[in-house]
């Protein structure tokens, strides 16, 4: 008998783990341009750099409108005309046709403001700002200390521990408010990745506030620069979610829609924002071991002859970086034909039989591979893949043909003429 309880409670925790394991995980890095988080997204095929503004929305700058490919007569879909959290001009909406951070974070049709004359952000060196809409369908982790972001599905990562988190509220455009307990008096606060600061609060609010003169401090006004500011005060218990902050400074702006809780709480431990589930988890950097749960890439052997399945780290690798190099740079000494396709879709599942054939005919003499367009969402961005099929056929030393369609014959047509010039 206790064989059979100790068998069936290993059999319990096996199944508890396994609903617990994430389907995806991504770990990315991030940088640092005067204490803002920029990501690199593939927007319409390009990559440029975006500020990480959580409290925000989607936008870019004027000038970015014609260079990331984006038709400017077509508006976006908010729900509203401006920004709700905080004071930017804009001058209209646009609709960006494909936005991918990793593949992960992905979106065909993203609305976006045009922002006015933002000279800061032009200092930044970036395109715009990415907002949290983006993130709602993953678990987004910022672990400021290794400057890394890993965005997960559909749970946290491993080392966030399950009883540090507590109840958080998603506003309109995935903006999140948080509780954080200030001298023994909770207050919901937005979580502000642009602002610098601890926390910023409105007047009503800071007027509530208990505390000595806390000094000099900066707060953020829509995207210019930090300001400088004298009324503040030093609050001496803080508490987020499980960890005593100690004392804190608040600092007043008047300009606030909604008092925040700025990115300074980053330098505090890793946080974890779970839209789905509305949870939010924090932790200090050394509560734990952090180890990323990513699976390393599997497909990376290629067998000549075989309709290979390839992943971005491969293509990135064998094929072409355009992390590095703007114009595409073939870097194989062997003719390659890739196919994106899907599960779902009818013309691919007829064409694949065909190009394994295919693989198998031109074994010496072309490589090809496969790319699951569900998994890989960065390079269909990149190469602006919409419809399935799409097939690149890369020459040795040159660019990609690219067609669509399930037609075999063409393909190989294509393959004898100019991939192997006969």
């Amino acid at each position: 008998m206790k064989i059979l309880i100790l068998s069936l409670f290993c059999l319990l925790s096996c199944l508890t783990w396994a609903q617990t394991k994430n389907t995806s995980t991504e770990v990315r890095d991030y940088r640092e341009v005067d204490g803002k988080i920029i990501l690199d997204l593939v927007v319409n095929g390009e990559v440029a750099g975006f500020v990480l503004d959580l409290a925000g929305h989607t936008a870019i700058l004027p000038e970015y409108v014609e260079r990331l490919k984006i038709d400017e007569n077509i508006p976006g879909e908010f729900k509203y005309n401006e920004f709700l959290y905080k004071k930017v001009p804009v001058v209209k909406s646009v609709l960006i046709g494909t936005m991918a951070f990793g593949n992960n974070v992905f979106g065909n049709g993203v609305s976006a403001f045009v922002l006015g004359d933002e000279s800061y952000l032009r200092e930044l060196g970036v395109a715009g700002i990415v907002g949290g809409a983006m993130f709602r369908n993953v678990v987004l982790t910022i672990d400021r200390r290794r400057k890394k972001i890993t965005t997960s599905i559909p749970y946290r990562p491993s080392y966030m521990k399950l009883d540090y988190r507590t109840d958080m509220e998603v506003l309109p455009g995935s903006t999140v408010v948080c509780p954080v307990t200030i001298n023994g008096t909770v207050y919901s606060l937005l979580f502000d990745t642009w602002n610098d600061g601890m926390i910023s609060m409105t007047a009503e609010d800071f007027a509530r506030i208990d505390g000595t003169d806390g000094g000099v401090a900066f707060v953020m006004n829509g995207y210019g620069k930090s300001v400088k500011i004298t009324k503040t005060k030093t609050a001496v218990v803080c508490d987020f979610v499980k960890d005593q902050l100690g004392s804190v400074v608040v600092a007043e702006n008047k300009e606030l829609p909604h008092s925040v809780l700025g990115s300074g709480i980053l330098e505090k431990g890793i946080i974890s924002i779970d839209y789905q589930k509305q949870k939010i988890y924090f932790q200090s950097f050394d509560l734990v071991e952090v180890k990323d749960d990513v699976v390393g890439d599997v497909t990376s052997s290629v067998v000549p002859g075989k309709l290979n399945p390839i992943t971005r780290e491969y293509f990135l690798e064998h094929i072409y970086d355009y992390r590095k190099d703007k114009e595409f740079v073939f870097k194989g000494d062997k003719p390659v034909v890739i196919d994106f396709w899907a599960t779902w879709c009818g013309p691919c599942m007829r064409l694949i039989p065909e190009m394994e054939k295919m693989a198998e005919k031109y074994k010496d003499q072309v490589l090809f591979l496969k790319v699951n367009a569900d998994k890989e969402k960065e390079l269909c961005s990149m190469f602006n893949v919409v419809a399935l099929p799409t097939l690149f056929f890369i020459p040795v030393g040159g660019k990609p043909i690219i067609e669509t369609g399930a037609t075999p014959e063409k393909y190989e047509q294509i393959i004898r003429e100019q991939l192997l010039k006969k």
